[in-house]
C-alpha cells in the first residue's frame, strides 16, 4: 500500500533505534529494504556524527517522525547512544503523543522491564561511573517501552513473516494518523470526545466500560477511532475490533465456538499476536489482568459478544478501558455498563456544514447554492451519514444539475444508506419489523398511547415492539410522548413497502404517494393488502373524481388518513354518487374536506378509535345512532354546515370532542349522555347560545373551551359539579356577564381549577369565593376594562395577565403572592401606582407597557429578568435596578418623560436596552462598567456625546441621534455592528475615528468614500487569505412614488433589511484562477439618504496549489432588491493576512494550512463600472 504525502510538521514516516552490531547486516536490512517498497520513510544517522550526548539535529528528526520503532537487541543497553535515544523517544511519547512501536529481537520482554538476565548485565556495565540521574533516566525510559506491546521473535517462525507484519502494521498507523488529521475536522468531533472522555474518567484507577449508543449513520464508529486515536498512546496495549455485528456466526457450529473465535480476536489484537487460539473463555481473563488496556467493540449487536471479549472488568489490569458502539442500548443494560453517551444529532448549522464540507470541500454553500444546500440538509435528517453521501452525490454538480437532482432526493435513499440502514432493518424480529412500518408509514408523530390504541387487537405485541424500536435506534420519544421516525428511515420504510409490489400499487401494505393514490382510488384497483392509506391532499391539483365503490375492495383497511396540509389546498376530492364503504375494520380515519352532507347508512366503524374530519361539509354525521365503542377521540373542527353534534351515547369511551370553529353549531343536547368525556372544545361557535345543564353528567371532564362563544350569555350551574374540572376557558364571550349562581358558594371544586381565563367579558369584578382555589396557577382577564379592582387572588397564582383592564393600582397585599413568576398589565391606561416596600421572590417578567399614567417605578422585585416599561410616563429609573443580578432586558423606548438614566450595571450578562424617542442623557459611567451585549439608543435625539463602549458590546445602534457629535475610545470588536444613520452632525474626529475602528460592518452619512480607501491599492504580497475592509457609497431608488396604496408602506418595511454579496477573482493573464465570495446582512438602511456602508472581512481564494503569479483582484458588490444600488465603493487591504474569522458568511473559506505555498499577488491601478459595481486591481 502506497502512502499519501506526509504531514507538513513531520520530516519522516518512521525513526529507528536500534543497536547497529546486533541487528545492522540481518534483521534491520531486510526491515529497511520492506519499508523502501513500501514507501515508508525512514530516518537513516549514517551522516551524524556519533557522541554520548543527543545532538539537535536527532532531536529534531526523532520529534519530526510520525512513528518511532525502538529496536531492542541483547546489547542494546550497551549503547548510551541508544538509551539517550530511549529517553528522547519516551519524551515524545508522552509530551506529543507520539507512536511508539517495540521489537523485541531475541531478547525477553520483562528482562528488559527489570534490568535483568544478559540484557541487565550489559545494562549494568554501562551504567558504571554514570550519575545517579542518568541511569535512572534510563532505567525508567526501559520499565515503559518494555510495557509497550510489541513483536516478540519468540511468536515468529521466521524473522520474514514478522517483518511483514511489522511493516503492514505501520502502513495502517500512519494511514490512521493521517485519518487522524481529517478527524480533526470532523464537525462536532471535539465535543463528542470530551464528553465520552469525562465518562471514561481516565485518572480513575477502576477499569471502566463505557457504551456509546445511537442509530446507524449518526457516527458512533467515527466517534469511537476518533477517540481511540488520541488515548491509545497512553495504554500499555490497545485494540480496535470492528464491526463485530453479524459478522460471524453462520461459520460456526454453535455458540461456545463463536465466543471462543472472537476471544481469539480480542486477544490477537490487543496483544498483537496473530495465530492466537483460544481453547476456553477463561484465557482472556490470564493473559489481561495485569495490563492496562484500552479495548474498543464496534457495532455490538448481541449479548454474546460482550459475553465472549469483555464478560467482566476483572479480566483487565487497572486504569484499563472498554468502549463499546452499539444501536441497541438494551445491550448495554443488560451487560450492566452504567456509562452511556448517547450520539445525537447534530445541530442545523452543523450539518449544514457537514454537507458543505462534503459537496463543496468548504464550510459553507458555494454562492447560489444556499437554499439548495439548506433543503438537502433537511432531506438527509441531520443524519451525518445521509448528509456526506448526499454531499458526495452533489459534488461538481453545477447549479441546474443540483435543481434537477432534487426531487429524487426527495423521494429516494442513496444505495449506501439504504445499504447501512436495510442492515438494521433486517435484524428485527418480523412482527417488530410490521410495527416500524406502521410507524413509520402511518403512525410518525403518533402519541404512545394513541398508537397502543389503535394497534391493541392487532398479533403485533406494541409495547415490546416499541421498547426493541427505541433501544435499537429506530424511534426516538419526543415531547408528550410523540414517536419520531427519522426521515431516512421513513424513506426506508417507503421503500421496503413499495417493493412489495412495483408494479401494482394497490398490493401494498401502504399507500402514501399522492399518484399512486389517485391511480388506485380512480381505478378503483385497491385489494385486501392495504392496511393504510396516507394522502397529502396539498401534492394534487385540482378535482379528483372517487368512484362509490373505490374502498370496496379494501376489505382489511384500518388507517385512512385524506389531510389538509396549509391553509390553502386547491384539491377538491369529489363522490358524485355517493360512498359505499362497510369498514369493518377501520381504526382511524382523518378526512379533510369531506364532501358528503354525512356518512352512508352502510358506515358502521365499530373498531374506530379516532374520527377527525375538519373542514368538512357535514350537516350531521349520521341518521341514526351507530355504536362506536371504541371511539376515543371526535374532531369536527371548521365545518361550516354542522348544525348539531351527534348522539354520543354509543361512544361510551370518548375522551376528546373538539367542534372547534363551527359557526353554526347551536345543538350540543348530547353532551351529557358523553361520561368519559375528559376534553370538549367548542371555541368560536358563535351561535352557541346555550350549555345544557347536562354537561354536569360529564363528571370526567377536566377541560372546556368555549372561547369566543359570542352568542352565550350563562353558564349553567352544573358545571361547579364537576369536580375534575381543571381547565375553563371562557374568554372573549361578550355577552357573559356572570358566572351563574352556585359561583359563590363554589362547594366542592375549588380544589382542581388551574387555569381559569375570562378575558373581555363583561364581569365587572371577581367574585371573593375565587380565593379558594387552592389550585389556580394561571389566571387571564385581559381587555376586561370594566375590572377596575385588582382581584383578591389565592397564594398558589403564578400567572396573572391583567391587559387592558381599568385596573388604578396594584394594592400592598401582592407581596403575598410569593409563587408569582409573570405579571403582564400592559395598556392598563389608569394603572397610576405601584406599591412599594414589596420584593416578589419569584417574579421574573413584569410588562408595564402603555400604562401612560404610570410616573414611578419602585422596586418590586430584584428577581426580574424581562422588564418592559416602554411608553410609560416614569420619570427616573432607580439606581437599586442595577444590583438586580438576574435583569436580562429592559425595554424603555417611548418614555419620552425619561429624564435621568444612571450607569451601566455592572453584574449583567445580557441586557437588551431600548431608550428610543427619548431625551435622555446618557451616562455611561465608570470604564470598567459591564455593559449589555446590544444597545439601542435610536432616536435619543438630545444624545450630544458616546462614552466609552467595552469590548463586549456586540451592538450599538445610535441612528437618528441627530445632535450626536463626539465619540470617547476605539470600538476594537471585529463582531461589533455599529450604525450612525442620520447622525450629520458627527464631527471628522468621530468620522475618523469610526472609519478606522475594528468593527463586522458600520453605517454612518457621507457622499464621498474616504481618502483612507485609496483606489491605488499599494504594491506588496497579498496571501491567499487575507482580510480587508471595504466602504460602499449606498443610493436608494425612488420607491416611495412607486405606490399609493396601503400594501406600499409594508413592503417598503421588508424592503428594509438586505443582502450584500461580495465576489473576489484572480486574474492571471486574462484567465480567471481563483474565486472567493462572501455575504452579508445589512443593518436597516430604510429611508436614508447618502450613506456610507463599512465592512470588514476576510477571504480565501481557490488557487491552484502550484505557484501562480496573480496580476489581476477583481471585486464585485452587490446588494438585493432593485430599489438600492452601490453607487461607488472602495477596499482597502489590512496589515495583518494572518488572523482568520468568520465574520462574513465566507462562502469558500479554506485553511491555508492546505497549501504548501502562497502566492504573490501584485496590486496597482484602480478601474470601476457600474451598474454591476464590479472594480478591480491591476499590475
Amino acid at each position: 500500500m502506497a502512502l499519501s504525502a506526509l504531514p507538513r510538521h513531520c520530516k519522516h514516516h518512521v525513526f529507528p533505534s536500534f543497536h547497529g552490531p546486533d541487528v545492522r547486516r540481518g534483521f534491520l536490512s531486510y526491515l529497511l529494504k520492506e519499508f523502501r517498497e513500501k514507501a515508508i520513510d525512514v530516518f537513516i544517522d549514517n551522516d551524524i556524527e556519533r557522541s554520548k550526548l543527543i545532538g539537535p539535529e536527532l532531536t529534531e528528526s526523532i520529534r519530526g517522525s510520525l512513528i518511532a520503532v525502538v529496536l531492542i537487541s541483547k546489547n542494546y543497553a550497551s549503547s548510551t547512544w541508544c538509551l539517550n535515544e530511549l529517553v528522547e523517544i519516551m519524551r515524545c511519547r508522552d509530551e506529543d503523543k507520539q507512536t511508539v512501536m517495540v521489537i523485541f529481537y531475541e531478547v525477553d520482554p520483562s528482562d528488559v522491564k527489570k534490568q535483568k538476565g544478559d540484557f541487565g548485565a550489559v545494562f549494568d556495565r554501562t551504567c558504571a561511573e554514570k550519575s545517579t540521574d542518568e541511569v535512572e533516566r534510563w532505567r525508567q525510559a526501559l520499565y515503559i517501552v518494555a510495557q509497550i506491546a510489541g513483536y516478540h521473535t519468540s511468536n515468529y517462525d521466521d524473522d520474514a513473516v514478522m517483518i511483514e507484519t511489522i511493516v503492514t502494521d505501520i502502513s495502517n498507523k500512519f494511514n490512521d494518523s493521517t485519518t487522524s488529521n481529517d478527524s480533526n475536522s470532523l464537525v462536532g468531533i471535539g465535543t463528542h470526545i470530551r464528553e465520552i472522555e469525562s465518562l471514561l474518567s481516565l485518572e480513575s484507577a477502576e477499569v471502566r466500560m463505557v457504551g456509546i449508543w445511537g442509530p446507524s449513520g449518526v457516527g458512533k464508529t467515527t466517534i469511537a477511532r476518533a477517540l481511540f486515536r488520541e488515548l491509545s498512546s497512553t495504554f500499555t496495549h490497545a485494540a480496535f475490533i470492528e464491526s463485530i455485528e453479524g459478522k460471524f456466526e453462520q461459520n460456526y457450529r454453535d455458540a461456545h465456538a463463536l465466543m471462543l473465535h472472537l476471544q481469539e480476536r480480542l486477544l490477537s489484537k490487543t496483544l498483537n499476536q496473530k495465530g492466537l487460539k483460544v481453547d476456553h473463555l477463561g484465557v482472556a481473563k490470564a493473559r489481561l489482568k495485569d495490563k492496562k488496556v484500552l479495548v474498543v467493540l464496534d457495532d455490538v449487536d448481541d449479548l454474546k459478544q460482550l459475553e465472549a471479549m469483555t464478560d467482566k472488568t476483572c479480566w483487565f489490569g487497572p486504569q484499563s478501558r472498554i468502549i463499546i458502539t452499539t444501536k441497541d442500548i438494551k445491550l448495554l443494560v443488560a451487560h450492566e455498563i452504567n456509562y452511556i453517551y448517547q450520539v445525537g444529532f447534530p445541530s442545523t448549522s452543523e450539518a449544514l456544514e457537514i454537507l458543505c464540507l462534503s459537496a463543496f470541500r468548504h464550510k459553507s454553500p458555494s454562492s447560489g447554492f444556499e437554499d439548495m444546500a439548506i433543503e438537502v440538509t433537511r432531506l438527509a435528517g441531520l443524519l451525518p451519514l445521509g448528509l456526506r453521501v448526499f454531499g458526495a452525490y452533489l459534488r461538481g454538480m453545477s447549479k441546474d444539475q443540483w435543481i434537477n437532482s432534487l426531487p429524487s432526493l426527495r423521494t429516494s435513499l442513496g444505495g449506501e444508506i439504504e445499504k447501512v440502514l436495510r442492515l438494521s432493518y433486517d435484524a428485527l424480529s418480523e412482527e417488530v419489523q410490521e410495527l416500524f412500518l406502521h410507524i413509520a408509514c402511518f403512525f410518525k408523530g403518533g402519541c404512545i398511547s394513541y398508537v397502543v390504541g389503535c394497534l391493541a387487537e392487532s398479533r403485533l405485541n406494541v409495547n415490546h415492539g416499541l421498547q426493541v424500536l427505541f433501544d435499537k435506534c429506530f424511534i426516538s420519544i419526543h415531547r408528550r410522548r410523540r414517536l419520531v421516525v427519522h426521515n431516512l428511515l421513513e424513506q426506508l420504510a417507503k421503500e421496503i413497502v413499495r417493493k412489495q409490489s412495483v408494479s401494482d400499487p394497490g398490493k401494498r401494505q401502504f399507500l402514501m404517494d399522492a399518484q399512486d393514490i389517485c391511480d388506485v382510488l380512480e381505478e378503483n384497483a385497491g385489494t385486501e393488502t392495504i392496511r393504510g392509506i396516507d394522502f397529502d391532499l396539498s401534492e394534487v391539483r385540482g378535482d379528483l373524481i372517487i368512484d362509490e365503490r373505490a374502498f370496496e375492495g379494501m376489505s382489511r383497511l384500518q388507517f385512512l388518513r385524506f389531510r389538509k396540509r396549509g391553509l390553502y389546498v386547491n384539491t377538491n376530492l369529489l363522490l358524485p354518487q355517493g360512498l359505499k364503504f362497510r369498514p369493518s375494520k377501520l381504526k382511524f380515519l382523518q378526512w379533510d374536506q369531506f364532501p358528503l352532507k354525512s356518512f352512508p347508512r352502510e358506515f358502521q366503524p365499530r373498531r374506530l378509535v379516532k374520527l377527525k374530519m375538519k373542514y368538512s361539509k357535514l350537516e350531521k354525521l349520521w341518521e341514526e345512532p351507530i355504536p362506536l365503542p371504541c371511539l376515543k377521540l371526535m374532531d369536527l373542527s371548521y365545518s361550516d354546515y354542522l348544525e348539531e353534534l351527534p348522539d354520543l351515547s354509543n361512544a361510551p369511551n370518548l375522551k376528546k370532542l373538539k367542534a372547534a370553529v363551527c359557526p353554526i353549531l347551536s345543538e350540543i343536547s348530547s353532551i351529557g349522555k358523553s361520561t368519559s368525556l375528559q376534553v370538549l372544545n367548542l371555541f368560536g361557535c358563535q351561535k352557541l347560545i346555550v350549555i345544557p345543564s347536562s354537561i354536569g353528567n360529564a363528571i370526567n371532564l377536566n377541560t372546556l373551551i368555549v372561547q369566543l362563544c359570542k352568542g352565550l350569555v350563562e353558564l349553567p350551574s352544573s358545571i361547579w359539579s364537576l369536580k375534575k374540572l381543571k381547565y375553563l376557558f371562557i374568554g372573549g364571550c361578550a355577552k357573559l356577564n356572570h358566572l351563574g349562581p352556585q359561583l359563590r358558594s363554589f362547594p366542592d371544586i375549588s380544589g382542581n381549577i388551574t387555569e381559569f381565563d375570562m378575558s373581555e367579558t363583561a364581569i365587572e369584578e371577581f367574585p371573593s369565593s375565587i380565593m379558594v382555589f387552592s389550585c389556580l396557577r394561571k389566571l387571564t382577564t385581559m381587555t376586561a376594562e370594566s375590572l377596575r379592582v385588582f382581584p383578591d387572588v389565592p397564594d398558589t397564582i403564578e400567572v396573572l395577565l391583567l391587559g387592558n383592564t381599568g385596573i388604578e393600582e396594584i394594592p400592598p397585599s401582592i407581596k403575598n403572592l410569593s409563587r408569582l413568576t409573570e405579571l403582564s398589565m400592559p395598556d392598563c391606561k389608569k394603572l397610576k401606582v405601584l406599591p412599594t416596600n414589596v420584593n416578589l421572590q419569584s417574579l421574573s417578567r413584569l410588562d408595564l407597557s402603555s400604562c401612560t399614567q404610570l410616573r414611578t417605578f419602585p422596586e418590586i422585585s430584584t428577581s426580574i429578568r424581562y422588564l418592559d416599561l416602554s411608553n410609560t410616563a416614569i420619570e427616573e429609573v432607580p439606581s437599586s435596578i442595577w444590583s438586580w443580578s438576574h435583569l436580562l432586558e429592559l425595554n424603555l423606548e417611548d418614555c419620552n418623560s425619561l429624564l435621568v438614566f444612571h450607569s451601566f450595571p455592572d453584574n449583567i450578562e445580557e441586557l437588551d436596552l431600548d431608550l428610543s424617542n427619548t431625551g435622555t442623557d446618557f451616562s455611561g459611567g465608570d470604564s470598567e462598567t459591564v455593559l449589555p451585549l446590544h444597545i439601542n439608543l435610536r432616536g435619543c435625539r438630545s444624545l450630544v456625546s458616546l462614552p466609552h463602549i467595552p469590548y463586549f458590546v456586540s451592538l450599538l445602534d445610535a441612528s437618528d441621534c441627530i445632535s450626536l457629535e463626539r465619540i470617547d475610545g476605539f470600538f476594537t470588536n471585529p463582531e461589533r455592528c455599529l450604525s450612525f444613520a442620520n447622525c450629520f452632525k458627527l464631527s471628522e474626529a468621530a468620522r475618523e475615528l469610526i472609519e478606522v475602528s475594528d468593527f463586522k460592518f458600520a453605517l454612518l452619512p457621507g457622499g464621498e468614500l474616504p481618502a483612507g480607501f485609496d483606489h491605488r491599492a499599494r504594491e506588496g504580497l497579498l496571501p491567499l487569505f487575507f482580510r480587508f475592509k471595504a466602504c460602499l457609497l449606498l443610493l436608494h431608488g425612488k420607491y416611495e412614488a412607486e405606490s399609493e396604496d396601503e400594501g406600499a408602506s409594508e413592503f417598503v418595511e421588508w424592503m428594509g433589511t438586505k443582502s450584500l454579496s461580495c465576489d473576489i477573482w484572480c486574474v492571471q493573464n486574462g484567465v480567471y484562477v481563483g474565486h472567493g465570495s462572501c455575504k452579508y446582512q445589512l443593518s436597516e438602511i430604510l429611508g436614508l439618504t447618502e450613506h456610507l456602508y463599512f465592512l470588514e472581512s476576510s477571504i480565501s481564494l481557490n488557487l491552484p496549489e502550484t505557484d501562480v503569479n496573480v496580476s489581476e483582484l477583481h471585486f464585485e458588490f452587490k446588494i438585493t432588491g432593485e430599489y438600492w444600488d452601490v453607487e461607488d465603493f472602495a477596499v482597502q487591504l489590512l496589515e495583518d493576512p494572518n488572523v482568520h474569522d468568520d465574520h462574513g458568511y465566507c462562502e469558500d473559506a479554506h485553511n491555508e494550512a492546505e497549501y504548501k505555498e502562497t502566492a504573490d499577488i501584485k496590486i496597482g491601478k484602480f478601474t470601476c463600472r457600474n451598474n454591476a459595481t464590479k472594480k478591480q486591481f491591476k499590475r
